[in-house]
């Protein structure tokens, strides 16, 4: 993608220095937003940040809370600034049912109040340089902000894992960022961060190694998770939405919008992605690995990342494959069946949502400290000479990722993106992934800030 760039709209952003924020936090009151609002109390960077809440009472009622827990002074909490993310309903079905009930006051009415809503959070986002947001599902809470900071130019990054989400925002709002400047990057927590990272940094890793020319073929990862890691009620409140929904409505794109290029054509670099349907074992690991619900996202995540970059080089076909690793117990395939089917369930059966956690609940402190990942990456490639080549890395985190370090990667892509802006000078804006906009210069900066480590060798 960088070096396709000239076929896109390259646009100068300034350093943005009259705006009022560097980092405004959406989604402070739910429990991913909690984590990131603490990280960015605990590390106390230099930056003058706002949280931005539907609530105002409830938003400080939260940040009173994390700095009890971090044992600062109140005074050190950022403001609250009051928007609304989610409209009463969507203008254009509002307009349908008032225009056909002939209410023609009530949709004047109706239209202003929208009007004045949007122009809240607009507002908002016109008084920041970067937005993070954990706010979600995002279809149903994110497709204002995100257009709003297409258009403003300002830089944004969430924690989605929801592909149709991040499909949607390319095929509406890729080329107004362009123009902007913007840089709209979806998946900046464990969906799907680390690996969309590790793919990239092999790729970068044979660049540098093998030369110029230098291609990978084909990469599998391989997740170690703890056995039982728990949700939270957002993300079941999103798993249910997801699975919920109608997907025949809509006109269709041409292609699928993850291989759009800047200028707006179809990438002749495709990504074939071949994760297990079901349980394999691997000699290697001495462990089973087969699917679980987030090896698509990262699939598609990857599959945008090597549209952009080229992977295969140019018109190659690119391999991805990720497998969660489980131990072949009985128990604990009985216990994951278990709570999955409870999740399908509570989609058609509504009382059985409230044996779930509620939006704002997840696991305990003491469950994410003690949390890990594993991320096992094997990579094949050739160097510009032809001959063949293997790339081998391990990535950890040394806590929940799910949550815990979710809340961290946000918060630390959104510094990422802000001291990239600072730098100011030429930037290409767009709807990107964390490979594409900010690199391996954030890996570098989770290894520093995080309970993170990376290794990765040529095998030859």
């Amino acid at each position: 993608w960088r070096q396709r760039a000239s076929h896109g709209t390259r646009t100068t952003v300034s350093t943005m220095a009259d705006r009022e924020y560097d980092i405004v936090l959406f989604g402070v009151t739910g429990f991913t937003g909690k984590l990131a609002c603490e990280h960015l109390l605990s590390k106390a960077y230099p930056i003058k940040w706002a949280v931005c809440a539907r609530s105002e009472a409830k938003a400080r009622s939260v940040l009173t809370s994390i700095a009890t827990r971090l044992g600062i002074s109140e005074d050190a909490l950022p403001p609250v600034l009051v928007a609304d993310l989610q409209p009463p309903m969507p203008p254009l079905l509002l307009q349908q049912r008032l225009a056909a009930r002939g209410d023609n006051d009530v949709l004047a009415a109706e239209e202003t109040k929208l009007a004045a809503e949007e122009n809240k959070l607009r507002e908002v986002v016109r008084k920041t340089t970067v937005v993070i947001t954990a706010a979600g599902p995002f279809e149903k809470y994110g497709k204002e902000l995100v257009r709003i900071c297409a258009e403003e130019g300002t830089h944004y990054a969430d924690t989605t894992g929801e592909s149709d989400f991040f499909r949607n925002t390319i095929d509406l709002h890729d080329a107004t960022a362009q123009r902007t400047g913007a840089k709209i990057v979806s998946h900046c927590g464990n969906d799907c961060i680390p690996w969309d990272l590790a793919v990239l940094a092999a790729h970068e890793l044979a660049l540098a190694k093998r030369g110029p020319g230098s291609v990978i073929s084909a990469a599998s990862t391989f997740t170690e998770l703890p056995a039982g890691v728990g949700a939270s009620g957002g993300t079941l409140s999103t798993a249910i939405y997801q699975l919920g929904k109608n997907r025949g409505a809509g006109a269709k794109p041409s292609f699928d919008p993850l291989l759009k290029l800047p200028d707006g054509s179809k990438s002749k670099q495709t990504t074939k992605v071949k994760s297990p349907k079901s349980d394999v074992w691997y000699e290697e690991f001495q462990l089973n690995g087969g699917p679980w619900i987030m090896a698509p996202v990262m699939g598609n995540c990857v599959r945008r990342s090597c549209a952009l970059l080229g992977y295969a080089g140019e018109g190659g076909e690119f391999e991805y494959a990720e497998a969660q690793l489980r131990d072949p117990s009985w128990s604990r395939w009985v216990a994951d069946a278990s709570y999955n089917a409870l999740i399908g369930a509570a989609i058609y059966v509504q009382p059985l949502r409230a044996l779930l956690p509620s939006p704002g609940e997840g696991p305990t402190r003491e469950d994410m400290e003690a949390g890990f990942l594993k991320l096992h990456l094997r990579a094949t490639g050739a160097g510009a000479d032809g001959k063949a080549f293997k790339v081998k890395g391990l990535m950890t985190f040394d806590e929940d990722t799910g949550y815990l370090c979710t809340g961290r990667m946000l918060a630390e892509s959104g510094m990422e993106l802000l001291e990239a802006a600072k730098k100011g000078g030429e930037k290409i804006g767009g709807v990107l992934t964390p490979a594409t906009a900010m690199g391996t210069s954030l890996l570098r900066r989770m290894e520093r800030e995080l309970p993170m480590k990376w290794e990765v060798e040529i095998v030859d």
